[in-house]
């Protein structure tokens, strides 16, 4: 009103009649009013809203590339090779190899450095450079002495010291922890900003050794879980590919790509065993091609993350269009999304897969406390043996009360199909692996009173017992289609029919708006 008064004034226009005023007065009231009650809806029915990718919202198409050095089989030629003399055979190599690929990255005609010739080297932490290969071949090795145990305080534990404190991302949490085997980006604390990566190849056949055994030792009174090094820790890489190696023995995480986009993992041989050694972790990644692994891993074989709990949702970088296909999963607690939500999953496809005896099939987890959720998950032709055939809960930490809207997760929209798997356990009260605090089940989807978990599709799923066993199921606030293929039934049949709501397309959405459009490459 002030600012159409000064323009009659300027003007000499007509002034408005005091009835046009008050309209205008009510006109703005009833947007007032409007535009709080679209608030208390959104405080009142939705969790946060996705955050963006790592390096902005360009959903690639799959399989996505990876690193630009990694699309010829001698890419790693190109440029300048800086191989590691066969003089540092058999002895801790750190200060060569880091000058090799400070030699030889952030060339703009790229670089490789070169470890052949059968040797074995050890080495502390080394920062990987933009353009570059990291190239072990078969028969050599590089094993880390980067394994941070051991007295804290003690300066001549070069075990500490050569896994020095950095400010890093642990269990999908912003901490102080020891850095990684291999790292990329780094925090810059002068300035609070991050170095950023491009065009990171690892490769080679040979085989990279992380030597994290003494964490599984947990009566060490030195054990922190939080600050074991991860083993390919590589954060802010903008163009990324790991193949054909062998990982072994890492202290915690095998593979961990975070805030990293166009990402390719492939090929590999990822052997681990002890307490949180998964093998693949994309932790708030957009992109992501996992191929042709063997997983035989300790916890999760593959885990996609987006942040834990308030840092997750402080940070707020979601995960985004995920492949994963025609791998073998052996040992292992699953093939798994979360419990990380906090920055929400989503997009995720996982299919044309062997299972060897690993735990569970199917598993999307996430727990209150963590905020954001899952959305658009695919599980399709799976085919072996498992503990365990499907598991969706929102309860993984078992029993947690009810906390405010942004920090209860969602699930949404996950389909199941083409899955024929049988159920070897036999002992689930002996199991480890629970979801929850009460005993795991054969298929099992526990959403929550304030979140049930909707849109859940199976087609063709087929899980036969044991001999001598049978299946159990459970469904607790958790709402689907199935069809007739599908067997057993699965148990969210069962309640929707009991409860006499509304299935598929039309079952309750509980979660706020889909989230924002983004941008699709073009081929």
């Amino acid at each position: 009103e002030r600012k159409q008064a000064h323009r009659e004034r300027e003007t000499g226009s007509r002034p408005r009649t005091s009835k046009s005023l008050k309209n205008l007065r009510q006109e703005a009231m009833v947007f007032r009013v409007l535009l709080a009650f679209c608030g208390l809806c959104a405080l009142a029915f939705a969790a946060s809203p996705p955050g963006p990718g790592p390096f902005g919202n360009v959903v690639l198409a799959q399989p996505v590339s990876g690193a630009q050095r990694a699309q010829k089989i001698d890419g790693w030629k190109e440029g300048k090779v800086c191989e590691i003399d066969e003089g540092q055979n058999n002895t801790n190599a750190t200060e060569a190899l880091q000058a090799a690929i400070d030699d030889c990255g952030d060339r703009e005609e790229g670089g490789t450095v070169l470890v052949r010739n059968s040797l074995h080297l050890w080495s502390a932490s080394l920062w990987l450079r933009s353009n570059l290969t990291f190239r072990v071949e078969e028969g050599s090795s590089v094993t880390s002495t980067a394994t941070g145990v051991g007295k804290k305080t003690d300066p001549s534990n070069v075990n500490c010291t050569d896994a020095p404190i950095v400010y890093t991302r642990r269990e999908s949490i912003m901490m102080d922890a020891h850095a990684g085997f291999l790292n990329a980006g780094r925090f810059l604390s002068d300035d609070g900003k991050w170095t950023t990566l491009e065009n990171v190849v690892v490769e080679g056949g040979g085989l990279l050794d992380a030597d994290g055994d003494a964490w599984y030792d947990k009566s060490d009174p030195d054990f922190v879980t939080q600050m074991r090094p991860m083993m390919l820790d590589l954060l802010w890489v903008r163009g990324l590919t790991i193949r054909d190696v062998q990982l072994r023995r890492p202290g915690f995480w095998t593979v961990h790509p975070t805030f990293c986009d166009n990402v390719v993992v492939a090929n590999n041989s990822i052997v681990t065993y002890g307490s949180n050694t998964d093998g693949c972790d994309p932790d708030s990644c957009w992109n992501v091609y996992i191929a042709g692994n063997d997983f035989d891993n300790g916890d999760d074989c593959i885990a996609v993350k987006a942040g834990r709990d308030a840092s997750g949702r402080e940070v707020n970088i979601s995960t985004r269009n995920v492949l994963a296909e025609f791998n073998h999963f052996k040992s292992g607690h699953g093939v798994s999304i979360g419990s990380e939500t906090s920055g929400w999953v989503l997009d995720v496809v996982i299919r044309n897969s062997i299972l060897d005896g690993t735990n569970k099939a199917v598993r999307i987890k996430s727990a209150r406390g963590r905020g954001g959720g899952v959305r658009n998950a695919t599980y399709s032709n799976l085919t072996g043996s498992v503990k365990y055939a499907v598991s969706l809960s929102l309860d993984y930490e078992g029993d947690l009360p009810p906390t405010n809207d942004s920090a209860t997760p969602e699930i949404h929209d996950v389909i199941v199909r083409d899955l024929d798997l049988v159920v070897t356990e036999s002992d689930k009260a002996a199991d480890t692996f629970s979801s929850s605090s009460s005993e795991p089940n054969d298929l099992e989807c526990i959403g929550l009173s304030d979140s049930p978990i909707t849109g859940v599709t199976f087609r063709n799923v087929k899980v036969a017992a044991a001999e001598s066993s049978t299946l159990d199921t459970k469904c607790t606030y958790c709402f689907g289609t199935s069809d007739d293929d599908s067997d057993p039934t699965p148990c969210f049949e069962e309640e929707e029919e009991k409860q006499g709501l509304p299935t598929g397309a039309n079952a309750p959405f509980p979660g706020g708006d889909k989230p924002a459009a983004v941008t699709t490459a073009k081929d």
